[in-house]
């Protein structure tokens, strides 16, 4: 069997330490896969948008267990929390006995536990590959020197609480500290324990899986990311790892454009005024007031946007590199009942819901749409008279019946926590396995993988919809249409992917004449223009349900 040393020669590495002679690889990696190394290895800056299932994680495991090694780089991999375990498993698996060389420390942990190992590795050293989450790595990378202390963490220098009730401090002239020692200024405040950690704990090697959650520029997971590297400047290496480097419309890819090409463009107001075409529309505000706004319409220059996405970017479409049967996907049109649409057009009408003891009056388009879709799934909570039990849940039952789950493994993709939960107790014959978010979801996906008496998953296509490999099914239904290509594809790609046997079948129910259907027409629209800059050759869902 090869080793990794066998492997480092490949590359042309000659610098690797020993102990890599003693690293097996069960796997070789693929042409595409070794190429995707060298190129980690050649930038400082880059992302591989390779489709969902051509195997992004072993090319980051090889270069980052290389940086790791040569003893000047700390490497952290940032990811949603299900696919933590999945990742750190498989770090072991490719390249056994790793772990008695470096040492990979994960966060993904309660609070508790969270706390003591950091506590730990503060006094006796961090590890050399740290595995996180969005919602961590953003703890440990906050940029602000001093953060508000809530009264009841404050203590004395003795350890006791500070206040014996409100605003009767145990000690009128006594200091304020944390529990941990800091003082408290006469603001609240005290000094942030987490101020760019991650920095001083020596880690400089950064990854991001499912890097689609960078896209949003304005947002603080983005400005976190920016935060450190320019915290940083240029000891820094980012590498992005996505099958959709634009999400759901044109404007997202600016986002990962200025981390991985931050000289294309100035702003993302430069970006907008290149490739942006804006019409001013009068929408709803609050209090019904209508006012004006600027909404983006159409696209321009899509080949300078696709330059600088690919400037240092790879993508590889997976039946280009490995052969799999081509997806079949499909729509089912499902209409409401009369009451159901009248309570439908009504609310839409006059934008205004009464849900139990709460009046509903959406300000904006977005607000709107989703009490909209919230109708069309859950009518109970607005009309008790109205059932979950209705024409979209006799439209699953029919897939159901004609996919038969005591053959094959099937997968629901849903959105709400009540749908979701609703349809675990609707079919519960099949011992369904339930994802849609909680501390669960990695059990119960375990379940659906190896248990034989699991014949389903209900999934929100949120939590359970990308990074997870879902082989063992090729059946799926959309109970609720997704609002993006890239919340498709990605839940698509769970089945379509390598060591997938059969034909994927893919069917979307779609609810005519309701937001679900334009959420369905969207979807195809969007997916259309985001591959002008994509440029993918097959697997457009336009081209499979136009």
């Amino acid at each position: 069997m090869a080793c990794l040393q066998n492997l480092m020669s490949e590359l042309g590495v000659d610098n690797a330490p020993e102990w890599f002679q003693e690293i097996s690889l069960p796997n070789w990696p693929m042409p595409t896969q070794l190429e995707t190394v060298r190129k980690y290895a050649e930038n400082t800056r880059y992302a591989d948008f390779s489709e969902p299932g051509v195997g992004k994680t072993f090319p980051a495991h090889i270069h980052a267990i290389l940086m790791a090694s040569l003893g000047e780089n700390g490497v952290v991999f940032t990811m949603p929390p299900k696919l933590l375990e999945q990742f750190e498993e498989e770090i072991y698996d490719f390249f056994p006995g790793v772990q008695n060389h470096l040492k990979i420390g994960n966060l993904n942990v309660n609070a508790g536990k969270k706390m003591d190992r950091i506590t730990e590795w503060d006094e006796n050293g961090w590890p050399d590959i740290l595995l996180l989450s969005y919602d961590v790595y953003r703890m440990l990378n906050d940029p602000a020197p001093m953060k508000a202390v809530g009264r009841n963490l404050w203590f004395t220098e003795d350890g006791q609480p500070y206040w014996i009730a409100k605003d009767e401090p145990r000690y009128p002239k006594a200091t304020p500290f944390t529990k941990d020692g800091r003082q408290v200024s006469e603001r609240g405040k005290a000094k942030n324990r987490w101020q760019f950690k991650l920095k001083r704990a020596g880690y400089n090697v950064l990854f991001f899986d499912e890097a689609h959650a960078l896209c949003g520029s304005q947002s603080i997971l983005s400005r976190s990311v920016k935060d450190m590297s320019d915290a940083l400047g240029d000891d820094i290496a980012i590498y992005l790892m996505t099958g959709t480097p634009v999400p759901t419309h044109l404007e997202d890819s600016y986002g990962v454009i200025s981390l991985i090409n931050p000289d294309a463009y100035i702003s993302r107001h430069s970006f907008e005024r290149q490739h942006c075409i804006k019409e001013s529309m009068k929408v709803r505000g609050k209090a019904g007031k209508e006012i004006n706004i600027k909404t983006i319409v159409g696209y321009v220059n899509e080949d300078k946007v696709h330059e600088a996405l690919y400037k240092n970017a790879r993508r590889v479409q997976k039946r280009n590199v490995m052969t799999l049967p081509e997806p079949r996907v499909s729509q089912v049109r499902v209409r409401l009942s009369p009451k159901h649409r009248k309570l439908y057009r009504q609310v839409v009408n006059d934008r205004f819901a009464v849900l139990g003891d709460t009046i509903l009056a959406p300000d904006s388009q977005s607000e709107m749409r989703a009490l909209a879709l919230r109708i069309i799934s859950c009518p109970d909570e607005f009309d008790p008279s109205l059932s979950m039990d209705n024409e979209v849940a006799a439209a699953c039952d029919q897939w159901l019946d004609s996919v038969n789950p005591a053959n094959f493994k099937v997968i629901i993709w849903g959105y709400h926590r009540k749908v979701i939960e609703y349809l675990g107790k609707r079919y519960s014959e099949w011992n369904p396995a339930i994802v849609y978010g909680g501390g669960s979801g990695s059990e119960e996906i375990n379940r659906f993988k190896k248990d034989p008496k699991c014949r389903m998953a209900v999934v929100n296509w949120v939590s359970g919809g990308a990074g997870l490999n879902l082989q063992m099914a090729h059946h799926m239904l959309f109970y609720e249409c997704p609002t993006s290509p890239k919340d498709a594809k990605q839940a698509l790609a769970r089945c379509d992917r390598k060591g997938q046997a059969n034909i994927v079948n893919a069917t979307f129910l779609r609810v005519m004449g309701t937001f679900s259907d334009r959420n369905f027409k969207n979807l195809l629209r969007n997916e259309e223009s985001n591959n002008k800059v994509v440029r993918d050759k097959k697997d457009l869902l336009h081209e499979y349900l136009k």
